[in-house]
């Protein structure tokens, strides 16, 4: 039992560090070019800000609904939102193939489990309420976003795929 307790709290150890490791990376991006595009919006002339509005119009609309986590899904974000939504759906598998991992073990209704469960949902609510401002924006930096994503997703398969090694 003490094996299993141990094997949950480095997952969740693992799961904080890389969640964090992207959040830390793409705020500083994000708060920059934020900083830089309000400056060019309060400057421009009644006619940039026309167009600027209907940029955003159009922005506002996001119909980015992922059904896998695929490299080509994930290259296929565009905004702030998509990435957050994306990040959901790479944790949603995570915890589907955990699931399936730990079907049939000592650890299939773990409290240890919802204790992970518990404390990424308040990560990722962490992570809207810091993205809440951008959520209709282009990313900037989209290649490093897009690497961050598809890093954690492998990262998080890996450690499934460890666990079902050792148990």
């Amino acid at each position: 039992m003490n094996n299993i307790k141990k094997v949950c709290r480095l997952a969740l150890l693992c799961l904080s560090v890389s969640t964090l490791v992207a959040c830390s990376s793409l705020s500083e991006k994000t708060s920059s070019s934020s900083s830089e595009n309000q400056t060019e919006a309060s400057s421009s002339s009644s006619e940039k800000k026309g167009l600027f509005a209907k940029a955003k119009e159009k922005l506002s609309s996001s119909d980015f609904n992922p059904q896998d986590v695929s490299d080509t899904t994930i290259e296929s974000i565009k905004i702030y939102e998509d990435y957050l939504i994306m990040n959901e759906k790479i944790i949603d598998n995570y915890y589907t193939e955990a699931d399936e991992a730990f079907k049939g073990t000592v650890l299939e209704d773990s409290a240890a489990i919802q204790e992970l469960k518990d404390s990424t949902k308040k990560e990722m609510e962490d992570l809207k309420k810091q993205y809440g401002p951008l959520k209709k924006a282009p990313i900037q930096g989209k290649e490093e976003v897009i690497k961050t994503l598809k890093d954690y997703r492998d990262n998080l398969h890996e450690q499934v795929e460890q666990w079902k090694a050792s148990l």
